[in-house]
């Protein structure tokens, strides 16, 4: 080449901008898809006079499970699309033909004629198997009939094919308890697929088959969490979608705007005008409202050019209001953690050796999908390998190196990492993509599927019960009135425990006292709401927080610590028996000698 970019290096980076773009597009397939199987699941109940879900809960179980149902979709997408990892038996034409998804994707192709093709529900019916197989395994492994009938078939045929259980939450039949009784339609799914396989119709370009097998779990990440702070409600009477004035007429995306006809998969439409991206803060108002709007307010019907209305009783998918601040659902793009985790493995790193490395523990308190966690283990195991192979003086073989990688990744994942996070969902997504960025297959041809229920927790980690304390001299008390500190116990930093520390004589948790900064309702809207209330709730807090102890308090305080440093201990102890009852070996390459035991 005489100068400019090398081809090699212009693919890779072709590559990867079209791996954002597809991402992209999957993020509104995802909304809209969601928004079409939840409203089946509306008309499913009413057409067996289940009744209308009522109520703000039902509304967010329901949105809920239709995020579980299609991240599983996705997830098999991926696998899917990616036989090299070891799970997807692609290579069985009895699952390829007979039981994966893509065998139902490629029935995008067919066209829906008669009513009766519409009407049923042989893709549901043939997912609902598809997730049962994932969620048990097949054969199962409690079922000795289906053991030994396989073994059998195996003398005869060489298409079968095993799924190693996957027990992960997001195939738990239990966490769908709306969703598992309904039978989707056809023209429905069918729909659901084609959003999900094929990429949005742009300007000089048709619409092209999405190749999963392209994107990372850092583009899956980022599907995954874009619609976290989503919110999913009914339309308690027909609501019109409106927005703010947009300059010139034109959208945030442009003049033009592609859309796909859920109602018939084969038309598109082209329209110019105000169009609202369906990924921003939506607004909806009564046909009464309407009246109040411009317009270049209204969002149009992209078919009828009327007003864009949804009917009463219909389940709508949005981002509403400040949802995406209130939740701090922000992906965190992949060459940000990996600048953040390098540095900080630069600082750590230096002077361990390959097998401290391997002891290495991760905590991410805010996890989202495990952007963080993918990336730290990612650098750990590279490091770990260039480490050892230098340590011992030998390499490994090239064509033996990407095994070896994904069997140190699949050790720290199942070992080594932990994460909290508020949103459930999310839990359960940090669960699949560590499994996806670490699995590999061992000799015995069924992957590995590590269990996370000790490491991945749904909860708050700004808000708990840290191990640390306050004295009892820190404390005013009636018969020390006169000798009592300038400064209350809150004013000072509590003392940090050590966890093989006993607790002192003295010694109380910081979360059993009062605090200036408990139930801190600052905000201006619920001030103006309940002026007497808040007001009440000051000086209530305030003589709580300045009041004086008395002796009785403080040694009832004292003994409620001592049974809490009692149960916390015991605790600790039964969650490490757990842990070295549930922990695989996993050997790595050239391992410590006791991963061998």
């Amino acid at each position: 080449s005489d100068g400019g970019t090398p081809y090699l290096d212009e693919l890779d980076e072709n590559s990867h901008k079209h791996a954002y773009e597809v991402s992209d597009d999957l993020k509104y397939a995802l909304r809209k898809s969601i928004e079409l199987i939840g409203n089946e699941a509306i008309y499913w109940r009413k057409t067996r006079n289940e009744g209308v879900f009522k109520g703000k809960t039902d509304a967010e179980q329901l949105t809920l499970e239709c995020l579980r149902y299609m991240y599983r979709l996705l997830f098999l997408f991926y696998i899917e699309s990616r036989p090299d990892l070891g799970y997807a038996p692609m290579g069985s034409d009895v699952y390829r033909m007979g039981y994966s998804l893509e065998s139902l994707r490629e029935m995008d192709t067919s066209e829906l004629v008669s009513e009766e093709d519409k009407e049923s529900t042989y893709i549901s019916d043939s997912l609902d198997r598809l997730f049962q197989m994932i969620w048990e395994g097949y054969p199962k492994r409690d079922d000795p009939t289906e053991q030994i009938l396989l073994t059998e078939l195996e003398e005869i045929f060489h298409d079968n094919f095993r799924l190693t259980p996957l027990r992960a939450h997001l195939f738990d039949p239990d966490r769908l308890p709306t969703l598992t009784h309904v039978r989707f339609r056809n023209l429905v799914l069918r729909d659901v697929i084609e959003l999900m396989s094929l990429t949005k119709e742009r300007k000089g370009k048709r619409r092209g088959r999405v190749s999963y097998s392209q994107l990372g779990i850092n583009q899956l990440g980022a599907v995954y969490e874009a619609l976290l702070s989503f919110r999913g409600f009914f339309a308690e009477e027909d609501l019109f979608e409106v927005q703010p004035a947009l300059n010139n007429g034109k959208s945030s995306k442009g003049n033009t705007y592609y859309d796909h006809d859920s109602n018939n998969g084969h038309n598109n439409v082209k329209i110019s005008g105000a169009v609202h991206d369906e990924l921003d803060v939506t607004h909806f108002v009564t046909a009464e409202q309407l009246k109040d709007y411009k317009p270049s307010e209204i969002v149009p019907d992209l078919f009828t050019g009327n007003p864009k209305c949804f009917i009463k009783g219909s389940f709508i998918y949005r981002l509403a209001g400040r949802e995406r601040e209130k939740s701090a659902s922000y992906y965190t793009p992949e060459p940000l953690t990996q600048c953040l985790v390098k540095y900080s493995l630069k600082e750590l790193l230096p002077g361990k050796t390959a097998f401290d490395i391997l002891k290495v523990k991760v905590c991410e308190p805010a996890m989202g999908s495990a952007a963080f966690l993918n990336e730290a283990v990612n650098q750990l195991s590279q490091a770990y390998l260039d480490l050892r192979q230098k340590e011992i003086g030998r390499r490994i073989p090239h064509d033996h190196y990407s095994t070896e990688l994904q069997k140190v990744k699949m050790r720290l994942v199942d070992q080594n990492v932990f994460g909290i996070d508020l949103n459930s969902v999310a839990v359960e997504l940090a669960e699949v993509s560590l499994w996806l960025n670490s699995i590999f297959t061992p000799e015995r041809g069924r992957a590995f599927v590590p269990w996370f229920s000790q490491q991945l927790l749904c909860g708050n980690s700004l808000i708990g019960a840290r191990r640390q304390i306050y004295r009892v001299n820190q404390l005013p008390t009636s018969t020390a009135r006169n000798a009592q500190p300038r400064k209350l116990w809150h004013n000072y930093a509590p003392e940090e425990l050590a966890w093989d520390t006993e607790l002192p004589e003295d010694g109380i948790f910081h979360f059993l006292l009062p605090d200036p900064g408990m139930a801190a309702y600052n905000d201006k809207l619920i001030k103006q709401l309940e002026p007497k209330a808040i007001e009440h709730f000051k000086r209530w807090k305030k003589n709580f927080v300045g009041d004086i102890f008395t002796e009785a308090q403080i040694a009832h305080l004292h003994r409620l610590s001592k049974l809490v440093d009692v149960l916390w201990k015991d605790w600790a102890s039964e969650q490490q028996k757990l842990r070295n009852r549930t922990t695989d070996p996993l050997p790595v390459w050239e391992g410590p000698a006791d991963d061998d035991d």
